[in-house]
């Protein structure tokens, strides 16, 4: 069963998504919409905007999609808007099963998907993002592996050979990892030689692995291999990257399963009934 706090991340996620559709909404129709207070609805809303999410307005909020103008200079979102990464999170959780060890690689999109998880009864989570672990102290009920290793140089997740050695001891049986360049060859790479080296091992050991691409390619930067485009049961990007990926993810035998005007999932049918 989800703890209390659950709901609480979801309506507000919700109302993320509410606002980002309709563009502009007042409190009185979101209380409405999820049957609780305006009260209740206003402090959703400051809180929502402290996190980027939304502007608060006269009565209501208002949609703040950041625009792209200045050129990319370094790696980031498709969308540095935080509704996109919500719903990457969602279809990402939608892809998960109770029942199982999942898990779960570093970064805030994975992290946004720990709530949508927590429908999933008997969920054991295996991670080495420190950030992951109050939110899955908080949102979910399974046993809980945050993997030993040395630190990694930003410090905040575990890294190394201990850190594989827990990952191969503990046999997850699914995993949702964060991929940032795929080849012409339909090789998976990303910018740490570390992570490389755990997801790596982690394809070795898990027979459900799906990836979410979040950025465009970035030209030129240093990539570390990870494995190829065929081992992975699924996949989730953005409207924009599935556009630069197109062609790679049908040759690696990957047909879209889901659509909606921002992300598009990816299955590999050789894979969906691995476990």
């Amino acid at each position: 069963m989800a703890k209390p706090s659950t709901s609480l991340l979801k309506r507000r996620l919700d109302i993320a998504e509410i606002v980002r559709k309709q563009g502009e909404i007042k409190v009185d129709d979101l209380a409405d919409m999820l049957g609780v207070s305006g009260v209740t609805i206003r402090n959703d809303l400051n809180y929502l905007e402290q996190q980027g999410y939304l502007k608060r307005s006269f009565g209501g909020a208002i949609y703040t999609a950041q625009q792209g103008g200045a050129p990319v200079r370094e790696r980031e979102p498709v969308a540095s808007d935080k509704a996109l990464e919500t719903e990457m999170a969602r279809q990402l959780a939608a892809l998960t099963a109770g029942n199982e060890i999942l898990f779960l690689d570093v970064g805030p999109i994975l992290r946004k998907s720990i709530p949508f998880l927590a429908e999933h009864e008997a969920l054991s989570l295996v991670f080495n993002d420190l950030h992951h672990v109050t939110f899955t102290s908080e949102f979910l009920c399974g046993e809980h592996v945050l993997l030993g290793g040395k630190l990694s140089s930003s410090g905040d997740s575990t890294e190394g050979d201990i850190a594989i050695a827990s990952l191969r001891q503990h046999q997850p049986d699914r995993a949702l990892i964060v991929v940032d360049y795929v080849g012409e060859n339909g090789i998976i790479s990303v910018t740490s030689e570390a992570r490389a080296q755990l997801l790596s091992a982690l394809l070795a050991v898990c027979p459900q692995v799906i990836a979410v691409i979040p950025h465009r390619p970035v030209y030129g930067e240093t990539r570390f291999a990870v494995g190829n485009l065929q081992q992975l049961a699924g996949v989730v990007t953005p409207q924009v990257v599935a556009a630069e990926y197109h062609t790679r993810l049908q040759a690696a035998g990957m047909t879209n399963s889901y659509t909606n005007n921002e992300c598009l999932t990816w299955l590999n049918p050789a894979l969906q009934n691995v476990k």
